[in-house]
């Protein structure tokens, strides 16, 4: 799936979500923001079992999160243990003041369709 693509979500769809939530500087939103949609681009969106990637940031300039959807929890730790992906994720993590990651499954969805 292209990235920029919206993925479908539902409790049928296999896989693992990744949501990082960043805390930052509102100086250093824009630039979380830019870097994550770069490196998900020209690096992420390559790797085995890679679905979709979303990034999101805060009204009040304070976070920014990464909604990632992986194939499985085996594709996304093998993208975890490559030294190049923990280069990156240090790189990201110097921009924030805090990061929360976690893994996470569909238990319910809920649209207007």
């Amino acid at each position: 799936m292209p990235c920029g693509t919206i993925a479908m979500i539902d409790t049928e769809t296999q896989g693992v979500t990744l949501i990082n939530l960043y805390e930052v500087e509102p100086a250093n939103q824009a630039g979380l923001a830019r870097l994550l949609s770069e490196v998900t681009e020209s690096a992420i969106r390559n790797e085995p079992g890679f679905v979709s990637v979303s990034v999101h940031s805060s009204l009040d300039g304070t976070k920014v999160v990464n909604y990632a959807q992986w194939a499985s929890k085996e594709h996304f730790e093998s993208f975890m243990k490559k030294p190049e992906s923990k280069e990156l994720l240090m790189r990201l993590s110097a921009l924030a003041k805090s990061v929360s990651p976690a893994l996470y499954k569909v238990d319910s969805v809920h649209s207007d369709s």
